[in-house]
């Protein structure tokens, strides 16, 4: 006797519903459990999105005005424009002014310092090829509130989640410009270019005797991280990050520390982040929390030979987390999730001149062993081997570390011409590469497929470094001349043309979807 099954009695609207609050496992599961859910998973447009946005694992937008097929279908081509390295529509933006070496790429804009350091300049890059002899965007200025004493050292955004753009300042306070001076924070509005009106600020945070120092800031929720240091000093100023509570200035947390130790600062959750420790040659992992001195968790890199020292290491993630909803252009269909995004390392050692490295961790995994390990050094042998990807990049453009969006990085070579290559850290996508009969296509950039090796074959590690976290990379059919750096968000490649006094004179958008 064939039993009845009671999912037939409930109408099909409703039973779609009910499977559209299931995540992309879930519904693989329903897919395997019976043929009537087979071909009704299939058969909706809905459904196989949520699918798609869980494979590609990216977020849906629900103030997008797009119909789910539409969205099906805009996702689809965008992972297809990804993994043939192939843009659907590129643009070209002239950099109309001369600009420093400040550089940010977040909420759809495109941001760089002017030479003077008075103001910043950034751009909204385009979702839609320009018409036929329609100009390029115009750049927008955000100049500086006070520009008479001050110079802009660098700056972060929360563009998404705040609307706010924070300038760390070196204001001197002698007659003429001089290495004595003040460095402090001042927070605008991007659409308004005033003053943030839900900051306290501007307000000071370090004297300085030592000219300008180099400068991390990273903002998230009411959460600003600020790292000061400094390159030069005779008598080697320590280095300080400071926790802020940006809208009130209260200041939650100070953290010291030898001269040259921190160079990056990635948020791992709203309340958490990292700290990549060059002197110690390990990751910090924080917590933040009033009057804390002492990371939650230590997790110690691989052991260097007596002779060998960590030069350098710096370490970007994006998208961040977020504490308040995203205003995100109703344009934009998805966007990455912030937890399964990957971050990137930037390594250097020494000595050598060409002993650079890219180490990719998954931002999950960190926060996996923050939940996991409590006041604990974890030696790298514990944590490390199935969670890192090492990668030699001697041969990399290094200038530029916004070269990663959610779970794809972008690598330029330096001989040129050169194609493009990127590296999809997608679980899923390994998977389904492995999947298929037959060998894998071969690549024109085989040292992106490092032994475990990677490092001791060249006398930087005294225990094997192992390099285990999947990667699918491609490369472009296309070879460029041109480029002498690229960066990423979400849907594009943005190419830098420079000069050759190595000024910025263009950019070229690149639209994936």
């Amino acid at each position: 006797m064939v039993k009845h099954d009671p999912l037939l009695d409930i109408p099909t609207e409703l039973l779609l519903n009910i499977l559209s609050f299931l995540d992309v496992d879930a519904l693989y599961t329903c897919q395997h459990t019976s043929r009537f859910l087979r071909d009704l998973i299939a058969s909706s447009s809905e459904l196989q999105y949520i699918i798609q946005c869980g494979i590609a694992q990216v977020v849906d937008n629900p103030a997008a005005p797009i119909a789910a097929t539409d969205r099906l279908a805009l996702l689809r081509a965008r992972e297809r424009h990804f993994a043939d390295v192939n843009a659907s529509w590129k643009c070209t933006i002239p950099v109309t002014f001369r600009p420093a070496g400040l550089y940010e790429l977040s909420g759809g804009l495109f941001w760089l310092g002017e030479h003077s350091r008075q103001a910043l300049r950034f751009v909204e890059l385009p979702l839609e090829p320009l018409a036929d002899g329609a100009p390029p965007p115009r750049w927008a200025r955000l100049p500086l509130p006070n520009p008479s004493k001050s110079l802009i050292i660098d700056f972060g955004l929360a563009i998404e989640e705040h609307d706010l753009a924070v300038m760390a300042t070196f204001t001197w306070n002698t007659p003429t410009p001089s290495h004595n001076g003040v460095v402090g924070l001042e927070f605008l509005s991007v659409s308004t270019q005033q003053r943030h009106p839900r900051a306290k600020g501007p307000f000071e945070v370090r004297q300085s005797s030592w000219g300008l120092p180099h400068i991390i800031l990273e903002i998230v929720g009411d959460n600003l991280i600020f790292i000061v240091g400094f390159n030069f000093g005779p008598d080697q100023p320590e280095d300080h990050v400071y926790v802020y509570e940006w809208r009130t200035g209260v200041q939650k947390m100070k953290i010291t520390a030898p001269w040259h130790t921190y160079f990056g600062a990635v948020f791992l959750t709203t309340d958490t982040f990292m700290l990549p420790n060059t002197h110690e040659s390990t990751l910090e992992l924080w917590t933040i929390a009033p009057g804390r001195t002492a990371p939650t968790v230590t997790l110690q890199l691989v052991r260097l030979p007596p002779n060998v020292y960590l030069r350098h290491i710096t370490a970007r993630g994006e998208p961040n987390p977020t504490v308040y909803p995203r205003r995100k252009d109703p344009r934009v269909a998805f966007s990455p999730s912030a937890p399964d995004s990957i971050i990137v390392f930037h390594l250097s050692f020494f000595p050598g001149p060409n002993r650079q490295f890219l180490l990719f961790i998954h931002r999950r995994a960190l926060i996996a062993l923050l939940r996991t390990h409590e006041a604990e050094t974890v030696p790298y042998a514990a944590w490390a081997p199935d969670v890192c990807r090492w990668v030699n990049a001697t041969g990399v453009v290094m200038d530029w570390i916004t070269t990663t969006s959610g779970q794809r990085c972008v690598l330029l070579p330096v001989r040129r011409p050169a194609p493009l290559i990127t590296l999809d850290f997608n679980a899923h996508k390994d998977r389904a590469r492995s999947s298929r009969r037959g060998p894998p296509p071969k690549k024109k950039v085989d040292w992106l497929d490092p032994a475990d090796d990677v490092l001791m074959g060249l006398n930087l590690a005294t225990e094997p470094v192992a390099s285990r976290l999947p990667c699918v990379f491609e490369v472009s059919a296309e070879l460029f001349s041109s480029y002498m750096g690229a960066s990423m968000d979400d849907a594009r490649i943005i190419a830098l043309k420079k000069d050759l006094a190595r000024q910025v004179q263009a950019v070229d958008v690149l639209y994936f979807g």
